[in-house]
Order: structure tokens, then C-alpha cells, then sequence
């Protein structure tokens, strides 16, 4: 797919517009007063819905999702799909550094009730428009695919998922209206300028050399780190009434961007070149082999350094989202390619 010029008809152009317009209509009632107030909810059982709900728009389901992308349906589809998110976090991060934008008052009292910390800049909301990069490229991918008198039902779903995530996080008061439609339209216009520029650009790099591609992914990965992290050393707000420590940890986006981008990357061009891993030419017995195969190494190498090793470091932070990158693209296609044999 990538390697086509494929782009937007008409139609979708027109509705992507019309969505874009009605935000934008929301987004100036939002400065009405009291208008956010409108969204929240003290519920436990619409709380729990929409807290489910947000986890939708976490890392770990995108990490999931792309690990089964990449292993099971098609490589380029799924290094697409990790471009758009990666450089959607990278600029949802900028944003936040910028605005400094403090989260909505309601944040403090829900959190303790819902367990959700959340501790970053409140404008733009990362959750929604990162779900437009990743949920949004996905509904492009699938675009074609019709059923039930030419009605696009995977981008509609998907577009559902997208604008529930987004609701979400005002109903759980970790972001008020603002945030959210902010987001939206950042994402929006990602995604489109990703769209277009994608096909372009995708052909242009293909024709460097293999050292030549290596070594431009490892200087752009490590700009884009080197860059974000000592242009803002401290990503985080630092909520009193939260008790976050002085020295919390600085702006993750960063690091995660940089480290997944390096191993993703440099991981992506070495299997390419030596393995040729081609998930369309397995048999299904073989796809969910595979898939358990990868799984379960991915897991076993992320959920330590994720959730057991606790160390504030963004040089660490880029390691292990390098390391753990790698092995998704290179070390998994290449065990799987064994087994297979």
C-alpha cells in the first residue's frame, strides 16, 4: 500500500471537511462557560464505561495492534501506521511544552476515585489526537473494503472509536472540551498531511542505499530525541495536589518517539534486506504460530522495562523503546522465518 499513490476521493475529502467544520462549531461553544461541566459525570458505571474506553487510546493497545499488524498482515502497512502514530506523539509533545496548558479542575478528584494519573499538560489531549493518527491511517488502510451496499463499515467503526476515546477523556476529567478539540483538529490535519506525503516521500528514501538509509534513520531518531528532550528537559506539570515528586520524569514523547523510530527503523531495513519476512505467503496454522511466537517475546522483553525497572531516565526511556522496537521488526520475522521452516 505504501508504495502507491493512493489518496482521498472526493467524498471523503467532503466528509473529512464536514467533521473538521462541526469541531470547530463545538469548539467555539466550548468557550461558553460552563460548558465542560455539561461532560462530566459522577457515575461509577459511566465512569468505568468511559475509563475502558480511553485505554483504547494507551500505547500498550497500539503496541499490541501494531506487533499483530506487522506480524500477520503486512510489514509496510504496519511501519506506516507506527510512522503516522510516532510523529503524531512527537508533535502532540511539542504542543503540550508550548501551551503549558493545565489540566481541568475535576482531574484531582476523579483520579483518586478512577486511579488514573495523569500528570502531562492538559492542551493538546494526546489520547485523542494520537487516536486520530493511529485509528484514522487505519480506516485509510481499509477505505476500499465495502460491505453491505458500498457502506465503508470498518472507517465508520473506526471513526466511532476515535470520537468515543476523545469523549472519554472529559467524561473521566483528565481534559476539558478545549483539549479535545484542539486535538482533533491537529490530528486531522496530521493525518491528512501524512496521507499525501507519505506516497511521496516513501519512494524518494527507497532509492538510497541500504548504509545510506541506516544511517539516515539513526540521525533522525536521535535529532528528534536529542532535540525534544534538552529543549524540554521537564515534560511533566507538577501537581501539588497529586504529591509528584520534584525531580518526576521529563517529557516521555520524546524518548519514545526517538527510541521507537531507531529500532523500529534500523530493526525494519535489516529484515528487509536479510530476512524478506512475508506475512501474505503463510498459511493461517502459521500466522497464529507466529503470532503467539512474537507475542509472547515482545511481552516478555517490554512488560519488565515497562512496569518492573523503575528508572527516570530519558536516555533509558529511549533505550528500551529502541530495544524492545527492534526485536518487534528484526529478531521476531527472523525466529518466525526459522520456525517456519
Amino acid at each position: 500500500m505504501s508504495e502507491k499513490k493512493e489518496y482521498l476521493s472526493k467524498r471523503a475529502l467532503l466528509i473529512i471537511g464536514i467533521t473538521t467544520l462541526v469541531i470547530i462549531i463545538v469548539g467555539l461553544i466550548s468557550l461558553i462557560p460552563e460548558v465542560n461541566e455539561a461532560f462530566y459525570s459522577d457515575s461509577s458505571t459511566v465512569q468505568a464505561i468511559f475509563k475502558a474506553i480511553t485505554y483504547l487510546g494507551e500505547p500498550i493497545i497500539f503496541v499490541v495492534i501494531l506487533a499483530i499488524l506487522y506480524i500477520v498482515y503486512n510489514k509496510k502497512f504496519a511501519k506506516n501506521l507506527t510512522l503516522c502514530l510516532l510523529f503524531s506523539y512527537y508533535l502532540n509533545g511539542l504542543f503540550k511544552q508550548m501551551f503549558h496548558d493545565p489540566r481541568p479542575a475535576p482531574n484531582t478528584d476523579l483520579t483518586e476515585d478512577l486511579g488514573v494519573i495523569e500528570s502531562s499538560y492538559g492542551f493538546p489531549s494526546g489520547h485523542s489526537q494520537n487516536s486520530v493518527a493511529f485509528w484514522g491511517y487505519s480506516s485509510y488502510e481499509f477505505k476500499d473494503r465495502k460491505k453491505y451496499n458500498e457502506i465503508p463499515i470498518i472507517p465508520i467503526i473506526l471513526s466511532v472509536i476515535i470520537f468515543l476515546i476523545a469523549i472519554s477523556r472529559i467524561v473521566i476529567g483528565v481534559h476539558d472540551l478545549q483539549d479535545v478539540i484542539g486535538a482533533l483538529l491537529i490530528g486531522i490535519g496530521f493525518l491528512l498531511a501524512f496521507i499525501y506525503l507519505e506516497p511521496i516521500l516513501t519512494p524518494q528514501f527507497n532509492k538510497l542505499s541500504f548504509i545510506a538509509k541506516i544511517l539516515l534513520t539513526v540521525v533522525v531518531s536521535m535529532a528528534l530525541f536529542l532535540i525534544g528532550t534538552f529543549m524540554f528537559p521537564r515534560g511533566y506539570v507538577e501537581l501539588a495536589t497529586q504529591n509528584l515528586p520534584p525531580d518526576y520524569p521529563d517529557a516521555g514523547a520524546f524518548s519514545l518517539v526517538g527510541g521507537v523510530l531507531l529500532g523500529f527503523g534500523v530493526g525494519y531495513l535489516i529484515e528487509q534486506e536479510y530476512v524478506k519476512y512475508d506475512p501474505s505467503e503463510l498459511t493461517n496454522k502459521k500466522k497464529i504460530i507466529n503470532l503467539i511466537v512474537g507475542l509472547v517475546i515482545i511481552f516478555i522483553v517490554f512488560l519488565p522495562f515497562e512496569y518492573l525497572i523503575k528508572i527516570d531516565s530519558a536516555f533509558y526511556r529511549f533505550f528500551r523503546y529502541a530495544l524492545v522496537s527492534f526485536i518487534l521488526t528484526y529478531v521476531v520475522p527472523l525466529i518466525c522465518t526459522k520456525i517456519n521452516k
